[in-house]
């Protein structure tokens, strides 16, 4: 389905219907009514946001922006695609689907596209190339990869591709010093998980932190664990951080500051819900086992639990992240992108950024976003009449609240040191302010070991 002037039509992409061409020079659009003709070096750019667009019994078609009526034939100059070889390391869920994606493609313009599944791209990809041996074309990253493999030389810089239809915050996961290293494809979001059985009359979607707690009162007495989340990781407090006033996470010098009010009211906060026994920390793995036994009346965690949940047939509800009722500032759920760079050392950067732009389109985005509960990093498809996500509301809440996991290196300094540092806290082997000062420390140091 495809958006033009608050209008749904069935379209399909040039990029899906016509040869992949490297460059097209000039297209003649002819109409019942008209000849068009364009003459630009770069109309190829853009195949990838221009669909023929179904009207009844007739086609229109949309070319940047431009909606040309009742198509009867389009002519194009330009040079074919010569590439027809890419390699591509994919991660993370979704793997299956995404594979069928890409060979459906494959298949549709003769290519032969080697899809390897590695568990850690961006280490992988630095460790190859330092050992000089044979890197992808494209590789699948998260952003706080980024800047890691561009000081490693590994990615190139891809501002000159065309995708105005990316969101804003998919633009500035992979953003790096006013550059664009990656292309994002989808992204989770945090989201709070709750038992229907034992929650039977939930809280509206502006709920509260105290009704947060209420709730978790009324569990306690019914001897269940009232609310689990991996409280140990920092993705899992910065939420809290910035609902106790902490602006960014990173600061104008790119540095981030461990040792400061906000973050030391988020962490007493938490501390305090383990210590009044609302709160049991616990990581992914036992926490899923625990909820899917019905002895969880809430967790937090990412929106991929929801279609494996699904299909375990739990009978759960999901809200957005609560309002702190003390300051009317809410939890702010990490957006977390995954997406697509192309190596430095391609020898098929055009066929690379033909796939790219087709994946990010709305195409693929609408097949395989809604099937896995992923976000799509498009500005129309959460907006489809009749979209098949289950909880639309909450994850279009999410998607305005949320902030962005940030590219630079810095953020997985303070993941891992703060991974060390929360369980001292949590276990009461150390004061929260004692743990935010150590913390402070192994930041400046470390930063300044690495640079």
């Amino acid at each position: 389905m495809i958006s033009h002037n608050s209008q749904w039509y069935q379209g399909y992409s040039l990029l899906e219907t016509l040869p992949l061409m490297e460059e097209v020079y000039r297209m003649e659009i002819h109409t019942n009514n008209s000849t068009y003709i364009l003459k630009k070096d770069d109309l190829a750019e853009y195949w990838g946001e221009s669909y023929f667009l179904q009207n009844g019994e007739v086609y229109d078609f949309l070319f940047q922006g431009e909606l040309y009526q009742n198509i009867i034939e389009i002519l194009f100059l330009g040079t074919p695609m010569e590439s027809t070889n890419l390699e591509i390391w994919l991660s993370w869920e979704g793997i299956s689907e995404l594979k069928d994606e890409i060979n459906h493609f494959a298949e549709k313009h003769n290519l032969s596209i080697h899809t390897l599944e590695v568990s850690k791209p961006d280490s992988k990809l630095i460790a190859v190339l330092r050992a000089r041996g044979k890197v992808p074309d494209l590789v699948m990253l998260k952003s706080s990869a980024v800047e890691n493999l561009v000081q490693s030389r590994s990615i190139q810089n891809l501002n000159y591709i065309k995708l105005p239809s990316i969101i804003p915050q998919g633009r500035n996961a992979f953003t790096l010093k006013e550059k664009i290293w990656g292309i994002p494809f989808y992204m989770d979001t945090q989201i709070i998980f709750f038992n229907k059985n034992l929650i039977p009359n939930p809280p509206t979607e502006e709920w509260t932190l105290g009704e947060m707690e209420s709730i978790a009162q009324s569990l306690l007495k019914q001897n269940i664990h009232p609310m689990v989340w991996n409280a140990y990781g920092s993705n899992w407090l910065i939420p809290f951080q910035k609902a106790f006033g902490k602006e960014t996470l990173l600061n104008q010098d790119g540095s981030i500051t461990v040792f400061d009010s906000p973050t030391e009211k988020a962490l007493n906060y938490i501390v305090g819900l383990k210590e009044r026994n609302l709160l049991v920390p616990m990581e992914r793995d036992a926490m899923d086992a625990l909820f899917i036994a019905g002895k969880v009346g809430m967790i937090i965690s990412g929106s991929y639990a929801i279609p494996y949940f699904k299909s375990l047939g739990l009978n759960f509800g999901v809200l957005p992240f609560p309002v702190n009722h003390k300051n009317g500032m809410a939890l702010s759920p990490l957006l977390d992108f995954k997406g697509f760079s192309i190596t430095r050392q391609t020898q098929s950067p055009i066929l690379a950024r033909r796939l790219l732009q087709h994946l990010s389109g709305a195409g693929v985005q609408q097949r395989f976003c809604p099937e896995l509960a992923k976000l799509p990093i498009r500005n129309d498809v959460l907006n489809i009449p009749g979209i098949s996500y289950e909880y639309l509301n909450v994850i279009k809440k999410t998607v305005d609240a949320g902030i962005v996991i940030p590219p630079e290196h810095v953020y997985s300094i303070y993941k891992n040191n703060m991974w060390k540092l929360l369980r001292f806290a949590l276990s009461g082997r150390m004061s929260v302010e004692e743990t935010l000062k150590k913390g402070q420390i192994l930041m400046e140091n470390t930063t300044l070991n690495q640079r």
